[in-house]
């Protein structure tokens, strides 16, 4: 006589189910979001996924639960790169410079970047959750540069949270327009680019390590 399931392992069982249902439909959903060039129609997500329309509403509520998910999901995997740990030991240029390249290089590796900072980025969804990322983004790099004044290497006249607002708008309108640029330029280049905006927004003192004399040039007023 076959064995009955314990409760616990049908709950489980039902439960690893759901699961994958719901990481289908969000994947069916970023693919959909792909092809329609930003929009998509739950009926087309399910099919993909392979489950009912009903089990889709059911999850996400409706299409615009969807989008927002997925424009969620590209910031918390952005955020994850950006915040990834990085070795404190180095020269606040140097480590902030890498955390840089990196953050540029999932923008542009990450297939719905240019759907999220470019035709998406006026719609409803997109702003609503920028505006509350934009201001943990914005709080983070303050104390970064903070951070840099307090080890001399960023001039102790900026203001940390205007700058850190300067920069971090002047990166995401940089991004977009190099994304819809004809003559788009390549990751480091735009990298570079960036970097001297940035060791000129917060008036870079010194790019070497900790216990090295060598500045940089003295910046007439």
């Amino acid at each position: 006589m076959a064995r009955r399931p314990a409760a616990s392992e049908a709950i489980r069982t039902r439960g690893n189910a759901e699961t994958g249902a719901r990481e289908r439909i969000v994947a069916a959903a970023m693919q959909e979001l792909l092809e329609g060039e930003g929009d998509f129609e739950i009926a087309d997500v399910a099919r993909r996924a392979g489950v009912s329309v009903g089990l889709a509403y059911h999850y996400f509520g409706s299409k615009a639960g969807l989008i927002a998910l997925l424009i969620t999901d590209f910031h918390d995997r952005h955020q994850a790169v950006v915040n990834h740990a990085v070795d404190k030991s180095l020269p606040w240029p140097v480590r902030e410079k890498a955390r840089l390249r990196a953050s540029i290089d999932f923008l542009y590796a990450d297939p719905a970047t240019h759907l999220i900072m470019g035709k998406l980025a006026s719609s409803a969804a997109v702003i609503a959750i920028d505006t509350g990322r934009r201001a943990e983004m914005i709080e983070l790099a303050a104390r970064n540069i903070a951070n840099g004044q307090k080890h001399g290497y960023i001039s102790a006249e900026i203001d940390p949270a205007f700058t850190a607002a300067a920069i971090v708008g002047g990166i995401n309108q940089a991004v977009a327009h190099a994304l819809s640029s004809r003559k788009r330029p390549n990751a480091a280049e735009l990298t570079e680019k960036l970097w001297m905006f940035i060791t000129g927004g917060v008036l870079l003192t010194r790019q070497d390590g900790p216990d090295a004399r060598r500045s940089l040039p003295s910046r007439k007023r």
